[in-house]
């Protein structure tokens, strides 16, 4: 029962984090992104200046390294009490993949591009990398959604795991 109580626990946590930062991903994308792109060069001067006291990055990053190291915890916590152990692997891999690595490898070098070089490039290549960017992050919201729903799941199934065993006959 112990083991139940940390795996639930921890997933629990791991769950509303990933859906924090996925509801998060998509109030960005909401309230955001419409504003960054709708004229291309001029609307990221006033999206720069909008967010000149805390950028998205400023949140997000450190919002995203408290998730992976979460879900690494809950990773182990539901490999020792395997009750949902392949749902949290998932959850990792496409957090991992999607909102970690297409993240860094990906788009954080083109959202250099837009506001730290944007003069060193044409209005289209600025253009062409805001496409870039829409697809990656239309991407990204789907794996955010993924990983969200995966830990959902893996709470669920904890939860309802040591519900059962809460309702085994004691032994005598």
């Amino acid at each position: 029962m112990r083991n139940l109580t940390v795996s639930l626990t921890v997933l629990t946590l791991y769950a509303v984090l990933a859906t924090l930062v996925f509801c998060t991903m998509l109030a960005e994308t909401v309230f955001l992104y419409p504003n960054y792109f709708h004229d291309i060069p001029h609307s990221l001067v006033v999206g720069e200046e909008f967010t000149a006291a805390v950028s998205v990055g400023s949140v997000m990053r450190p919002l995203g390294a408290v998730l992976t190291l979460t879900a690494i915890v809950a990773t182990a916590a539901s490999l020792w009490s395997r009750t949902a152990r392949a749902w949290t692997v998932a959850s990792l891999v496409t957090l991992v993949s999607g909102l970690f690595l297409l993240s860094a490898l990906y788009l954080w070098e083109r959202w250099t591009i837009l506001f730290d070089e944007r003069d060193q490039h044409t209005v289209e290549e600025l253009r062409r990398t805001v496409r870039e960017i829409e697809v990656a992050h239309s991407v990204r919201i789907v794996l955010g959604a993924l990983t969200a729903v995966f830990a959902v799941v893996a709470a669920v199934r904890t939860y309802r795991a040591r519900l059962l065993r809460g309702l085994e006959p004691a032994a005598v």
